[in-house]
Formats: structure tokens, C-alpha cells, sequence
């Protein structure tokens, strides 16, 4: 079990087996943000993947069949929404699922504006602001196929950031290298994209470039010397409290200490409390 165990929430938080499996530092780290901004979810005690591995690979009638066993066990879970801090995951769910399923019934929910939305609500739940400037690299499944290149932005600039645009961004940005398993079949190519994309961002001046895809992370983070790479939970945790910076050396709160984020929290005054597995 997970943190708390109270009521079921309706709400599935859907981390991507890569979060899940590989980044279990950053699924753990996700949850404390959600729970800070009284963000209500529950994690599923199976470990259930998307389906993007397929979906890319081109293997259709897995992909189906995934989807169908996915929906399924939603559907018995009670779950009516859900949210996700992986992109594929998002498109995947948003974008494919409708299409392999007529009867997909499940709400996506974009957690880039609900948390925008939180931090515009409770400022007061601001408790570092960073004050530099900072690159952002857009996910191409978050805004080439999902049209979301606002909200990351937002927040980064509410926390205390200033978002400086590199030479192609936004509906014209180019792919880091880690899409359609391209880090896998031709690693050599995949890091040559990268590493041009790093590039861009020290010609921009960028010292550290926030990205909010795992994937994205891993492969720049694999290729960079220069340009420091942090996740958007890095940022997130530190301007809220999570994490914190002491004499330049970053620190992660114990978990007994989330406790004390519960009890600030919206949720501990709800009826739906959420349950993480």
C-alpha cells in the first residue's frame, strides 16, 4: 500500500511504466505534488501499461486487445476519470483509445491546466519562487498531437521562472529523438537529435531546459554536458515545498513529513481521500 488508505476515489492517476518502473523517485514525487495542490486520485494496485510500446511498434491487434482488457478493469474499478503525467500515455488515451473503443466512456483530464488552475486558486501554496530564466521543450505527443504547449508554460512563469523560447518551439518544435522508438531501433540517429536540440537551447542562452515527458528526459539528460535537464516535477516540487534547496544541495522531504502536507491539504477535509497503491 501507498501513503493513505481511506475512501476510493473515481479518479485514476495513470503514471506510464516508465514512471512506474524505471522512475519510481518521480512517480513518488507526482503524488506528493497532487496531494499538496489537493488534487484527488488513486493508484491501482496492477501495473498496467497504455499500450504506446505497441502502438508505435505498429503491433494494431495488441494494441486492441490491451485497450479492451484496460477499459475493462477501469470499469470495475469504478474509474471515471483519469490523469497522467506521461504525454504518451495522455495521447494515447485521449487520441487512440476513442477510436479502438466507440463505447470509451472515461474522461481525460489534462493535469497541466488543473494544476495551473490550483496554483492561480492558492498561490499561497507557492512557497519558493525560483526567479531565473529557463528553457521548456515541448513533448511532441503533448503539443504536436495533443495541442497543449500553454499550461507547462503558465506554471513555470506563476512558480517564478521566466520561459525563454528556443529556435524552434512550440507548433514548431522539433522532436528530441525519444519518439516513435526511435531510441531504441537507431539509438545513434536518436542521439544525434538530441543533441541538436541541446544545441538549440545553449545558442538560446538556456542553461536549464525543463521537460515534462520522462522519455524526453531520459534521452536529453543522456546527451547533455551543458544544459542542465530537469523534469517538471523537480520544479514543481521545489516551488511547492516538496523538495528543497539547502547550501546548493537539493533534499527530499522524509516521508513521514507528508503527513503534515495531508493535513494542509484540501483532501484532508473531504469525503473522497486519496488512496495510492
Amino acid at each position: 500500500m501507498g501513503l493513505f488508505s481511506f475512501g476510493k476515489s473515481s479518479t485514476l492517476y495513470f503514471p506510464g511504466c516508465l514512471t512506474y518502473f524505471k522512475y519510481k523517485e518521480y512517480f513518488d514525487l507526482y503524488k506528493k505534488i497532487f496531494l499538496k495542490l489537493g488534487i484527488d486520485f488513486r493508484v491501482l494496485d496492477r501495473n498496467l501499461c497504455s499500450g504506446i510500446e505497441l502502438l508505435e511498434a505498429g503491433y494494431d491487434t495488441e494494441v486492441r486487445r490491451l485497450a479492451r482488457q484496460n477499459n475493462d478493469i477501469f470499469k470495475e474499478e469504478n474509474i471515471k476519470e483519469i490523469i497522467t503525467n506521461s504525454p504518451e500515455c495522455f495521447k494515447v488515451f485521449l487520441k487512440d483509445y476513442p477510436e479502438i473503443m466507440p463505447d470509451w466512456s472515461i474522461e481525460v483530464k489534462n493535469i497541466w491546466k488543473i494544476i495551473l488552475d490550483r496554483l492561480k486558486d492558492k498561490p499561497r501554496l507557492i512557497k519558493f519562487k525560483a526567479m531565473e530564466v529557463i528553457g521548456f521543450h515541448d513533448s511532441c505527443y503533448l503539443g504536436r498531437y495533443c495541442e497543449i504547449y500553454d499550461e507547462p508554460r503558465k506554471i513555470l512563469e506563476i512558480i517564478g521562472y521566466e520561459v525563454k523560447e528556443m529556435e524552434n518551439s512550440r507548433e514548431e518544435s522539433m522532436c528530441c529523438g525519444s519518439c516513435g522508438g526511435l531510441a531504441r531501433t537507431n539509438p545513434e540517429l536518436a542521439d544525434g537529435i538530441a543533441k541538436e536540440r541541446i544545441l538549440q537551447a545553449k545558442r538560446a542562452g538556456i542553461k536549464k531546459l525543463v521537460v515534462c515527458s520522462l522519455d524526453n528526459y531520459r534521452l536529453l539528460k543522456k546527451n547533455s554536458k551543458d544544459v542542465e535537464i530537469l523534469e517538471f516535477s523537480e520544479v514543481l516540487a521545489l516551488a511547492l515545498g516538496i523538495r528543497k534547496i539547502e547550501k546548493d544541495e537539493e533534499e527530499i522531504i522524509s516521508e513521514h513529513e507528508v503527513n503534515k502536507i495531508f493535513e494542509e491539504s484540501d483532501l484532508s477535509k473531504s469525503e473522497e481521500i486519496i488512496e495510492n497503491g
